[in-house]
């Protein structure tokens, strides 16, 4: 007789086991501890299709040493050494991306400084990753400064910084790309998504 309490996994014909390293949060992480806002890590396919454009990924100056772990940027800007605070010519015809912080306070922001170091010609080329948030004023300067956009046809399943998806957003993404290979941009990127060249 079964103790109380007691359960029996029942195992459905042709089910298999789940496996535990491959499986994403659904709404908070298990901690039950709200998600911060800032660290909405880009899973690697985006990463994969920003290097296949640009040739590589020189900077990225919103990040962290673990995000960097995914991004392999050859550089990057963090708390301690500020994306305000620093220009990013940092090397010859720097190539940037940008998965900005997503708070408030901070997101309208880096998009002003990522237009900012644009125009004073500190990098040469760049794809920004933000949420379609098209009735924000910052959304607006990336849409006057950039050279196309990608806004996906999905919802991007984001990464915790122990690399599992993170489910319940809430939005859809768009890619901003500034330089001059809009062909390529849009070769690769209309995989996910949709490619609009802003007028000008």
């Amino acid at each position: 007789m079964p103790k109380p309490h007691q359960s029996k996994l029942v195992v459905l014909p042709g089910a298999s086991y789940a496996n535990v390293q491959r499986l994403g949060y659904i709404g908070r992480t298990p901690t039950e501890k709200p998600r911060d806002a800032d660290s909405w890590f880009t899973p690697p396919g985006y990463l994969e299709a920003a290097r296949e454009v640009m040739g590589a990924i020189d900077l990225d100056p919103f990040t962290s040493e673990k995000a960097n772990e995914i991004v392999n940027a050859r550089y990057i800007f963090t708390i301690e050494k500020s994306a305000f605070e620093n220009d990013w010519n940092i090397d010859q015809n720097v190539r940037v991306f940008m998965n900005p912080p997503y708070s408030g306070r901070l997101c309208g922001r880096a998009i002003n400084r990522f237009v900012e170091q644009y125009e004073a010609r500190n990098f040469a080329e760049g794809i920004v990753l933000v949420n379609n948030a098209t009735d924000t004023r910052w959304f607006y300067a990336l849409v006057q400064h950039c050279d196309a956009i990608c806004f996906t046809d999905h919802r991007i399943s984001f990464w915790n910084a122990d690399r599992k998806n993170v489910s319940g957003n809430t939005r859809g993404q768009a890619f901003f790309y500034f330089g001059k290979k809009l062909a390529r941009f849009k070769k690769i990127f209309e995989k996910h998504g949709f490619i609009l060249k802003p007028a000008k």
